[in-house]
């Protein structure tokens, strides 16, 4: 891990009492998957299923593909390693600024890495390299590519693969899923997270998924046991539940559109324009390494610096929509900070 990630509350001593360094869901119901684990207690005792194979098939039934077109990993996290693994020393273009673990990934599998920033995506209309990684919704800026766009690069770039991390697509109605696009596109690899959408980070849970070629190159270098039993069956409660559990879009903008309204009264504070729930703040004067430091002793509020993605500085932070009372706390929190600079 080069770069760090935000969520780091395990290295404050204090109590966090409102965390916006984390963009996962924040309200999902999961008592109903607390009682389903605690049921499954007696899986700890046996070796979990070598590839996850039972929410394998459950997924490809839910997703309506090809069940040799998925592979289940321990978060999306390691479906970008693997995927980094079984096209070692390739050439990767990563569109910045984005999540650190492509570069990580790259770096570790001996990649000769480019960067371009997100707003000339679709001005270059030809990539030489062998790799291209997008975002989509892209962290930390909310920013989206079309699915018109996308097409279109990959039929100009049919010899480059294309990973396209959604993560956070349930997170915007402004997009949808390309997984449509899987079986016309062999230059397409999704990968995707059930742990943001679903608020179980800790249990880390995802998968990819490609056509069936890909997918023999890519599996060929997973060790076996990567995702545990818990993870397994929490996996199939929450496609089992998922109407149930998924955030409200129409709710969630709702509440983002007023708390960025209010942010946007305070004084030395940018709002960033953004297609989803969390969002960049440029601040015009201060730090974000000062401003952090600040709310997590004054109020136990943590944020998240986002000076360390590639492409931004030492004046953004990221913020992710919480509920309305505590968006209120951290409003109220930024109001004192700002008469103090």
């Amino acid at each position: 891990m080069i770069h760090g990630h935000g969520d780091d509350a395990y290295l404050f001593t204090s109590a966090i009492k409102a965390n916006f360094s984390t963009n996962i869901w924040y309200g999902a119901p999961l008592v109903g998957l607390k009682q389903h684990l605690f049921n499954s207690w007696d899986l700890i005792k046996s070796y979990p299923e070598a590839s996850a194979e039972s929410l394998r098939l459950e997924l490809s039934i839910d997703l309506e593909v090809d069940v040799e077109q998925l592979i289940i990993t321990n978060g999306a996290t390691e479906a970008f390693y693997l995927i980094a693994q079984s096209f070692k020393g390739s050439k990767s273009c990563i569109v910045i600024p984005t999540f650190s673990e492509y570069e990580d990934a790259c770096k570790l599998n001996e990649h000769e890495i480019s960067f371009i920033n997100w707003n000339e995506l679709e001005e270059i209309k030809k990539f030489p390299d062998d790799l291209l990684w997008i975002c989509n919704p892209n962290n930390p800026t909310g920013c989206i590519l079309h699915k018109t766009a996308l097409v279109n690069l990959l039929k100009i770039n049919s010899d480059t693969t294309f990973i396209l991390d959604e993560a956070y697509i349930d997170f915007t109605d402004d997009i949808s899923s390309s997984i449509d696009l899987i079986n016309d596109y062999k230059n397409l690899i999704i990968v995707k997270s059930l742990t943001k959408n679903f608020s179980i980070p800790g249990l880390r849970l995802g998968y990819l998924i490609t056509n069936k070629t890909l997918v023999q190159k890519i599996e060929f270098y997973k060790a076996p046991w990567t995702v545990n039993s818990f993870a397994i069956e929490a996996g199939k409660y929450l496609l089992h539940h998922k109407n149930e559990l998924l955030p409200s879009i129409k709710d969630y903008k709702s509440e983002k559109k007023k708390f960025t309204e209010k942010l946007s009264r305070i004084s030395g504070l940018k709002i960033h324009n953004s297609k989803t729930p969390y969002f960049l703040v440029e601040l015009e004067k201060s730090s974000a390494f000062e401003l952090k430091k600040f709310l997590i002793s004054e109020f136990g509020i943590l944020i998240r610096d986002a000076s360390n993605f590639r492409g931004l500085n030492s004046s953004f932070i990221r913020i992710a929509t919480q509920s309305a009372k505590k968006n209120d706390l951290l409003i109220k929190a930024l109001h004192k900070w700002s008469k103090l600079n």
